[in-house]
């Protein structure tokens, strides 16, 4: 068997990559800002909503096992909404915080 000669090809010279300045960066913080903030609010509106079907539907049914499920979902609901609305007001102080500097 005969060996081929490995051929060592030259190196080409590597290309620079251009990077783009981001001329927008407080705008682009902002907006995504403003999206963690209106998708918080959104959920905890959710979340008020069923609570406030689930209280209703406990309202209506008298048989004892709907009104325990539907107690229980209350609750559960309502630990939600607690913990969205301390995510919008850490949201709101946060951004309170970054305009004072």
């Amino acid at each position: 068997m005969v060996k081929k000669k490995s051929v060592k090809k030259a190196r080409k010279p590597l290309k620079k990559k251009i990077v783009k300045k981001k001329v927008l960066k407080n705008f682009k913080k902002d907006s995504n800002y403003k999206n963690k903030i209106k998708l918080a609010l959104r959920n905890l509106v959710v979340f008020l909503i069923l609570t406030l079907i689930s209280f209703i539907l406990y309202s209506v049914f008298e048989n004892e096992i709907y009104k325990n499920m539907f107690g229980l979902l209350i609750i559960v609901f309502i630990f939600i909404s607690i913990a969205f609305l301390i995510v919008v007001f850490a949201f709101l102080f946060a951004k309170g915080k970054v305009k004072k500097k």
